[in-house]
């Protein structure tokens, strides 16, 4: 018989449950919804279990985003066409201030940028330096829109995507392959 125990503590924001049970190893899931369940050894100690998922803590963080991105894809899915336009606006204002900042970190230039529905990519730059962007980037996780922005602002100075080019975009965003293997994993490569 399993014995739940809610754990009053919080790792990096994200609450947890624990459940004993007669197992012998610790485990830690992130179910669909986020919520994250750590299952435990009946007798095991707190600080054990806090140990462990220390350890795990960026696993952890990683997997609870791509949950919620994806509970919130689901949601977009079902906006109305008010909500629909409410986000692209949104979308427009959020993309044009990370456009803006990354240009000045990354020392480049842009031309125009253009909100749109793409169905195949998330974002494009062009050589003249025009910058199109997919609005549903407003509804991922928020590492997910940089990693975007980053990546085309990089075309600025590499028009390609050779090893020059992610060495661009890993001097912004050391961690962008988690974000490159996310949009993998949510239906588009990029």
């Amino acid at each position: 018989m399993e014995q739940k125990d809610s754990a009053e503590r919080i790792l990096k924001q994200i609450p947890y449950e624990i459940v004993y049970s007669a197992r012998k190893t610790l485990a830690v899931q992130v179910k669909a919804d986020g919520s994250v369940v750590v299952r435990a050894p009946k007798r095991m100690a707190k600080y054990k279990i806090e140990a462990f998922l220390k350890e795990k803590q960026d696993w952890i963080h990683t997997h609870w985003e791509k949950a919620l991105a994806a509970a919130e894809q689901k949601a977009a899915n079902r906006l109305t066409e008010a909500e629909r336009k409410a986000a692209v606006k949104r979308a427009a204002q959020m993309l044009a201030e990370k456009t803006a900042h990354f240009a000045k970190k990354m020392g480049v230039t842009y031309g125009r940028i253009t909100i749109r529905e793409q169905k195949t990519r998330w974002g494009s730059c062009s050589s003249a330096g025009n910058l199109n962007y997919n609005w549903k980037l407003v509804l991922m996780p928020e590492r997910v829109m940089d990693y975007v922005v980053i990546h085309e602002l990089a075309h600025r100075k590499e028009m390609n995507h050779s090893a020059r080019f992610y060495a661009v975009v890993a001097q912004q965003m050391p961690d962008y392959k988690v974000w490159q293997s996310w949009l993998k994993e949510h239906g588009r490569e990029y």
